[in-house]
């Protein structure tokens, strides 16, 4: 049988999922209530599994009988398969489950074993190792966003409500279509344009302050290199260790530079310090960078 034409809208999907989750949720705080009794102490350790033990047992007992959920009962809906022809399989149902209820801790458990395996593994280069594992920090990150994404995508075309359901394919049908009130889906649609438009934002907020990062590191390993190069030069002229110090630095000042005011610093820690704020070091008298006159062949 097909039921192609009978596709569950997002009412009716919304409604059923907040029904199951009210149960659920008893269902966790019944189980949470068993625990005490066991004594404190196996409560405060095992008390956060409660939930998951509660969302396993209500989907898995309904999917391992063949039957509807309380939710999906209330609304008039079931599950078929990716091809609306007929009930999915207990084992496809089985995996949709453990995707939507353990998929977050099993991605981010899996993700952790490969940033153990990037930082102990000596077959991968030394330098490649930090950008793996920034890829690695990112993909951390990543599920609240496919999952605002996937939310958008089923207010805008009542596809799949659950990540997990639109990765086995399992869709959502209307058996008591004659009783699907008549009302207007536009908003719907308004809150999917909302949330894709959302996650679009915080994606290139997120972008931006990544590339700024990117550059300020870059920046930063710049000056260390000019700062050796500096220092290098330094040991090769073998300048006098008894000249005048530099007092942002504490060492033998080196390429002295002035300021208006008449303070002398070395050229790169002046760079430095107003890199950081447009001031003297010493007088905290207005200073910029082009302000800054290098000295020749001065102590």
């Amino acid at each position: 049988m097909d039921f192609r034409n009978a596709r569950a809208r997002q009412p009716e999907i919304v409604r059923s999922v907040q029904k199951d989750a009210r149960y659920t949720n008893e269902l966790a705080e019944d189980f949470s209530d068993v625990l005490r009794l066991t004594g404190p102490r196996n409560w405060i350790k095992y008390n956060q599994m409660c939930r998951l033990l509660a969302e396993l047992s209500y989907h898995g007992f309904a999917s391992a009988n063949s039957l509807q959920t309380l939710g999906e009962e209330y609304t008039g809906i079931i599950q078929v398969d990716g091809n609306y022809k007929q009930i999915p399989s207990r084992l496809l149902q089985l995996i949709s489950i453990v995707l939507e209820f353990g998929g977050d801790s099993l991605f981010q458990h899996l993700l952790q074993k490969l940033d153990i395996y990037v930082e102990n593994h000596e077959e991968i280069r030394p330098e490649a190792k930090p950008q793996l594992k920034k890829v690695i920090q990112r993909l951390r990150h990543s599920p609240s966003y496919v999952k605002a994404l996937h939310k958008s995508l089923f207010y805008l075309e009542a596809s799949k409500y659950q990540l997990s359901k639109r990765t086995t394919r399992i869709n959502y049908v209307l058996i008591r279509h004659w009783l699907q009130p008549e009302f207007s889906l536009y908003g719907y649609k308004i809150l999917g344009v909302i949330t894709f438009l959302q996650v679009s934002v915080s994606l290139a907020i997120s972008g931006w302050d990544a590339w700024r990062e990117h550059k300020r590191r870059q920046l930063e390993e710049i000056k260390q290199v000019g700062k050796k190069f500096l220092q290098r030069g330094s040991s090769v002229k073998g300048e006098d260790p008894d000249a005048p110090q530099c007092i942002l630095c504490l060492e033998p000042r080196f390429n002295s530079s002035l300021t208006p005011c008449g303070h002398i610093f070395c050229w790169s820690c002046l760079l430095e310090w107003l890199e950081e704020r447009d001031e003297c070091p010493l007088c905290r008298e207005s200073l910029k960078k082009s302000q800054v006159i290098p000295l020749q062949n001065y102590a």
